[in-house]
């Protein structure tokens, strides 16, 4: 559980350059659950909105597969309902920048280890375009017992 907690703690020094101005991705987190396949991929982006105008989340994809679900309290563990697309992104108020804490669940992977290959993920809004960010795989699931 420190590993994994350790793992969430860091951000990979990539997330901090890919952007789509005015937004941001501040941080992410990659996690492959269950212990045999078919696997599933728990992706955290936190998206931070500097501009001066909402925007929406539109579209989601990554090469690890179709994402069916998309949550927006930020936490990988949560029982919180998924929401649908669009996702709105608040403008900032008073100064200070919004943040939309996403939680995407990629279903059905074969493979459960992409800690040397890592992955990506393109969000799409519609005013601020796609932003890809690398992904790091922060706790593998185990290998299948053979």
């Amino acid at each position: 559980m420190i590993e994994l907690l350790l793992a969430l703690a860091n951000k990979p020094a990539a997330v901090q350059e890919a952007q789509a101005s005015p937004l941001k991705v501040v941080n992410t987190a990659f996690i492959v659950e269950r212990l045999a396949p078919p696997f599933a991929a728990n992706i955290r982006v936190v998206v931070q909105n500097t501009g001066t105008e909402a925007d929406e989340l539109v579209a989601v994809s990554t090469p690890l597969g179709e994402p069916t679900a998309f949550r927006t309290d930020g936490d990988l563990f949560s029982r919180q309902e998924p929401v649908p697309l669009p996702i709105p992104l608040p403008a900032p108020t008073n100064g200070e920048a919004s943040y939309l804490p996403l939680i995407v669940w990629v279903p059905g992977l074969e493979n459960g280890n992409y800690r040397e290959t890592g992955s990506s993920i393109t969000l799409r809004f519609a005013r601020g375009g796609e932003i890809t960010v690398p992904l790091t795989q922060s706790s593998p699931a185990p290998p299948p017992a053979r």
